[in-house]
């Protein structure tokens, strides 16, 4: 199964605080029969949150887990409509990232690493900003 197909990526999410989006995100991943347990994802990733957020800067947030509750390697996609608080920071694009535990070792890092090295880039990021559809995003990301 590939890291992330067209039904991972959201643009326009509606959404009003950090929780909603990891939550929204999480969903679609579920529907994409990513995870074993939903719930038990979205804890992991706001238990992560709790511990150093990870918005980092230029309104990008990776909200990540490695957690028993999820089945497939994963990269989610939102834009948001409009900027939520991250921590001490405005966010409007999100890479979330689901990986099992145990059995990927270190693939969230791998996965950060590679969104890290295009975030830096302005086209990137208005790229990101203007793709008006899925795959656009992909054809950005991967």
């Amino acid at each position: 199964m590939e890291l992330m197909n067209e039904g991972l990526v959201v643009l326009d999410l509606e959404a009003g605080s950090k929780e909603e989006v990891v939550e929204k995100i999480a969903g679609v991943m579920d529907k994409q029969g990513r995870l074993e347990d939903k719930e038990g994802y979205v804890a992991d990733v706001l238990k992560r949150e709790e511990g150093a957020p990870t918005s980092i800067g230029f309104l990008i947030a990776t909200p990540h887990a490695k957690s028993v509750h999820v089945k497939e390697p994963s990269l989610a996609f939102a834009r948001l409509l409009e900027p939520v608080q991250w921590a001490d920071e405005k966010v409007q694009i999100v890479f979330q990232i689901a990986v099992p535990d145990p059995g990927q070792g270190e693939k969230h890092l791998e996965i950060l690493a590679k969104i890290s090295r295009k975030i830096i880039h302005d086209d990137f990021r208005e790229g990101l900003q203007r793709a008006t559809d899925e795959k656009e995003v992909l054809e950005l990301v991967l």
